[in-house]
């Protein structure tokens, strides 16, 4: 895995031993970034389920301000935070070691511009994930999601009447949707 363009070119990242992770293609991270490439410089990123921290180093590597990696292991944290040190983005990337719903739940951070959701596929977890943004004080109308999920997993974003579902885009068996919450006014 590396990092395709911006300050950080070329870079190959280290994986999480034990096959922990799944990480995001080349071919499907590279046409996720040409889609909002406009809205990346300057952009706060929020990594769910980060892994390696591959999606939100790219995008910090592209311009991005600021990059919070959540996974709950400490191997996969481990390796994120030296993914960031190898990268030059440590100063602007902060890693948390724990669960994705308590970090939902108890961080204070200020709202993100793009936030990546890349669970492993077909656990269950992103229900919980999905129930809980609407609330989650880290999200606006303006922020935009982007879920990597197996075709297999349904998640029902175009029935949900709290999202408004964007574009969904098919990759073999990996399926990238991108929503923000519905404007209720």
């Amino acid at each position: 895995m590396r990092v395709i363009t911006g300050s950080a070119k070329g870079r190959i990242l280290k994986m999480p031993g034990g096959g922990q992770t799944r990480p995001a293609m080349d071919k499907v991270k590279g046409s996720t970034f040409n889609i909002i490439a406009s809205l990346v410089d300057g952009a706060r990123f929020l990594d769910l389920f980060a892994g390696s921290g591959n999606l939100g180093i790219e995008g910090l590597s592209r311009g991005g301000s600021y990059g919070a990696f959540v996974d709950m292991s400490r191997e996969c944290a481990k390796t994120i935070k030296e993914n960031l040190v190898m990268c030059k983005l440590d100063d602007r990337g902060e890693v948390f070691c724990m669960d994705v719903m308590k970090f939902m739940e108890t961080a204070t951070l200020e709202p993100f511009d793009i936030v990546f959701i890349d669970p492993p596929y077909l656990k269950g977890l992103l229900d919980p994930v999905l129930k809980y943004i609407p609330q989650c004080p880290l999200f606006t109308h303006d922020t935009l999601f982007i879920i990597e999920r197996q075709k297999k997993d349904i998640i029902g974003i175009e029935e949900n009447p709290d999202y408004k579902l964007l574009d969904e885009r098919t990759y073999g068996a990996t399926v990238c949707t991108y929503f923000r919450l519905a404007d209720k006014n």
